[in-house]
């Protein structure tokens, strides 16, 4: 289960990586106020109208009622490797720490006690009561 979501960490931690780094272009056409197409990596539809115009070359001097946006959406060009360098102060400690937790469970053994545990003798009758000795 846990190699599990390691796996499945890592995977998904790459595709972060594959997306933030990747650039994209978003492009919309719009015919006067109106969005007719806005797509991501390719160039947008044109409209009829601005087909229409296309070919009729004849009247220049009116206003192109069509518009085209174009967004560039830029990705991260240098990816940073951040690397700490640390000093341990007590070496000490960390050996002991290693030794504790890591290497003495591997060094020691399972052995049987050569001696038994006996159970206590059983309690045969109250002292107390038999010699009427009582705490006040």
């Amino acid at each position: 289960m846990k190699s599990l979501f390691n796996q499945i960490l890592s995977v998904l931690m790459a595709i972060v990586v594959l997306v933030s780094t990747m650039s994209m272009t978003v492009s919309a056409h719009y015919c006067g106020n109106i969005l007719v197409d806005k797509t991501i990596m390719k160039p947008a539809q044109k409209c009829a109208m601005h087909d229409k115009q296309a070919h009729q070359e004849s009247n220049q001097n009116d206003k192109d009622c069509c518009d085209d946006e174009i967004e560039i959406i830029k990705g991260q060009d240098q990816l940073k490797l951040q690397s700490t360098d640390f000093e341990l102060p007590q070496p000490i400690f960390v050996q002991a720490l290693v030794y504790t937790f890591f290497l003495k469970p591997i060094l020691q053994t399972n052995t049987i006690p050569s001696h038994y545990e006996y159970p206590p003798p059983l309690y045969v009758r109250n002292f107390q009561a038999f010699y009427q000795v009582y705490l006040i």
